[in-house]
């Protein structure tokens, strides 16, 4: 029971984000994403895909989702969108080495022990394949009572060392600024890894 009151209040919660933070998802952030995942192929997974406000919805031929949430996971597939339930402490609904890039964009802050998840992510990615990792910036990250874990740039480099950092700039300015990181909601840290 509590989790299906936890999973009701995160998807009202996502389910209010505003036009500008669809406008910004849409036209901004969920493309470069997702030329960052294509560098790696064409089976993208978006892991916590949620509403399908991001990767998912912006690009639904192309980006698969996996999602914990069982109510943000019906509400997808209503919209005609690919999206799989993903249980906790059990393995993604993928074969292992099936995708070229996997996307988590903005949800390794909400994990207290992330790493379940990269073992996943580095189980189901091919050899030679990808990992892109948005994390929010400092008044982004305080804006949410669910996120748990705070990423900096020196965070991100030492992630995991099965995945080769490939690259790390901010989102929407490209150029890293602790400024902004604390005065712009949307900033956010965005890694590249490549598979070792």
């Amino acid at each position: 029971m509590e989790d299906s009151s936890k999973f009701k209040d995160y998807f009202a919660h996502l389910s209010e984000i505003s036009w500008k933070g669809r406008l910004y998802k849409n036209f901004v952030s969920s493309p470069v994403l997702f030329i960052c995942a294509r560098k790696y192929g064409r089976r993208i997974v978006e892991i916590g895909s949620g509403t399908g406000s991001g990767l998912l919805g912006r690009f639904p031929k192309q980006v698969r989702g996996l999602e914990i949430n069982p109510i943000s996971v019906n509400y997808c597939r209503s919209i005609g969108l690919s999206a799989e339930l993903i249980q906790e402490n059990e393995a993604f609904p993928i074969a292992t080495g099936s995708v070229d890039c996997c996307v988590l964009d903005n949800v390794l802050e909400h994990i207290i022990h992330p790493r379940e998840t990269l073992d996943e992510c580095y189980r189901i990615t091919q050899q030679g394949g990808g990992l892109i990792v948005a994390v929010p910036g400092i008044r982004g990250f305080e804006c949410d009572r669910d996120h748990k874990i705070f990423y900096d740039a020196e965070a991100l480099k030492s992630l995991d060392e099965r995945w080769i950092l490939q690259s790390i700039f901010s989102l929407p300015f490209l150029f890293q600024s602790i400024k902004l990181s604390r005065s712009v909601k949307q900033y956010c840290l965005v890694a590249t890894y490549k598979k070792a």
